[in-house]
């Protein structure tokens, strides 16, 4: 488990985070709240980290107050655990984990489906227009998934049902880290596929969708999560061979040397 950071390409991403979340946020709260966010969402503060309240303080020019507060808001949307004498680590999540949450997320999110669709005005579809044609606009990564986020929050908001609303964020919030692996290839076919059908105010097509879409991605990311663990224990046996060839040639020289001291 590593502390915090201390290359200097990391503290120079820390950096542009910290400076564009001081531009968009008034409270100390937010601002901090929002960095860490981005900071664990993109690793810049990486899975296992270990996050200490005095070290991020100073990092921020804050107390400890606003950064322990920000703390205690990412541990509700899953993205840090604490521990008793421990403080608080980033979360890792595991291929049983990603499992679960996209489970939820099909129960939560088909639900909501089912109670917008029926309620939404010709305005709520207009809006919803705007959203998703910023999403198929935005050009970075970083900024579809954004505009994503903004299009399927909004429309799960139109059920009027705040609590399912937030535990759908929470559980998308989970996840948002994974989406942004290089292995994973976002399909705006299935985007556009399940916005037609809420046009057509078909929830049951919109519902098939968004579940096989959800299942193809847990998938992704499951063999995603295989494929790395292979290649890091492929890594470390890989490191632990030079380290044995290298004992052995060490053991090697020293009884030449000992056998040349012995004739002499």
């Amino acid at each position: 488990m590593t502390d915090l950071p201390a290359s200097e390409t990391t503290k120079a991403r820390l950096d542009r985070i910290i400076a564009a979340a001081l531009a968009n946020n008034h409270t100390a709260q937010e601002f901090v709240l929002a960095a860490m966010r981005e900071a664990i969402l993109t690793a810049a503060l990486p899975p296992g980290m270990r996050l200490r309240q005095e070290k991020l303080a100073e990092m921020f020019g804050t107390s400890r107050i606003p950064v322990r507060e920000a703390l205690r808001a990412l541990e509700y949307e899953g993205l840090v655990r604490s521990a008793p004498y421990r403080g608080f680590t980033v979360t890792q999540l595991d291929a049983d984990d990603i499992e679960e949450v996209y489970d939820l997320r099909i129960v939560l999110e088909g639900h909501a489906v089912r109670l917008a669709v029926p309620l939404m005005t010709d305005e709520d579809l207009q809006v919803l227009e705007t959203m998703y044609s910023e999403m198929v606009d935005a050009e970075s990564g970083d900024a579809k998934l954004a505009a994503r986020e903004r299009f399927y929050i909004k429309l799960y908001s139109m059920t009027g049902r705040p609590r399912l609303v937030n535990l759908i964020a929470r559980l998308r919030q989970e996840i948002a880290r994974s989406l942004r692996w290089p292995t994973l290839q976002h399909a705006p076919e299935h985007h556009e596929a399940f916005f037609d059908a809420i046009r057509a105010g078909d929830a049951e097509r919109a519902l098939s969708q968004l579940a096989s879409h959800y299942r193809r991605v847990a998938i992704l990311i499951r063999r995603y999560l295989r494929d790395a663990a292979m290649s890091e224990k492929q890594s470390q046996r890989t490191i632990r061979d030079i380290d044995v060839e290298r004992a052995a040639r060490s053991r090697r020289a020293r009884n030449r040397g000992t056998g040349r001291n012995a004739a002499g």
